[in-house]
């Protein structure tokens, strides 16, 4: 992983916009990793980011996970940074994601509404329940294509921002994301037809194939309309169009 692999999309004197790369922490939890967004964003803008989460979080209004790729806000100033986070409260950032899943859903479209919280028996997971545990976690979904009975390409909406909640939600459902080494669940037998590469590529495909792909707000200060999408990344984009070929 190198810096030059993070694209600039949008920048003014308040925000940025950045395609982040997957296999790139937002910052280090522990202060270890040294290829962070984060130093990225420090070497590149010096002091001119907020600090309203520390120093070490310079600039970060809302994350991606190091292997989900896609669209961030970054906040040059605090003021900026305490608007975009109402906005966020007030779901008022359209935020779209694109998953490749195992296995087909049993509706079209639907919203996934179950409590997320620390799983008990492992706290670096977090798990849905059914009662007043945890927080409160909404996702929408569509599906925007099947591939056979493998797997399908869906579309994510959040509604709220919990940690890994996309991912958690979707396991939850049955249809884990492809790739996902913490909630994915591989379902094999789905590939006894399947040609050999493409069977290799879906059972050892690296990371989770997830990719923040839309965005959309009204600017806080210039109250004009931002939008903008960014493309499945090549490793998704060959792995849907391998997808294709069954």
């Amino acid at each position: 992983m190198c810096y030059k692999n993070i694209k600039i999309l949008h920048e003014d004197k308040d925000l940025i916009i950045v395609n982040k790369p997957n296999n790139l922490t937002v910052y280090a939890g522990a202060g270890k990793e040294k290829i962070t967004l984060v130093n990225f964003l420090k070497k590149k803008y010096k002091n001119n980011l907020s600090n309203l989460s520390g120093n070490e979080r310079v600039g970060i209004v809302h994350r991606l996970d190091k292997d989900t790729s896609g669209l961030m806000i970054i906040a040059k100033n605090n003021i900026i940074h305490k608007l975009l986070q109402e906005k966020f409260k007030k779901r008022e950032i359209n935020r779209l994601y694109l998953a490749v899943v195992w296995g087909l859903l049993n509706k079209s479209e639907g919203i996934l509404n179950k409590n997320i919280g620390r799983n008990p028996n492992n706290r670096k997971k977090f798990s849905v329940f059914n009662n007043n545990t945890g927080k409160k976690a909404i996702t929408k979904f569509k599906v925007k294509k099947n591939f056979s009975n493998i797997a399908s390409l869906i579309e994510c909406k959040l509604l709220t921002g919990r940690t890994h909640q996309i991912r958690v939600h979707l396991s939850s459902y049955g249809n884990s994301i492809i790739g996902d080494k913490k909630y994915g669940k591989k379902k094999i037998k789905l590939l006894k037809n399947v040609d050999k590469t493409i069977k290799n590529l879906l059972i050892s495909f690296e990371r989770q194939a997830l990719h923040a792909y839309f965005l959309s707000f009204i600017h806080p200060i210039k109250k004009i309309k931002i939008e903008l999408k960014s493309e499945l990344p090549s490793d998704i984009k060959d792995l849907t169009e391998k997808l294709n070929l069954i």
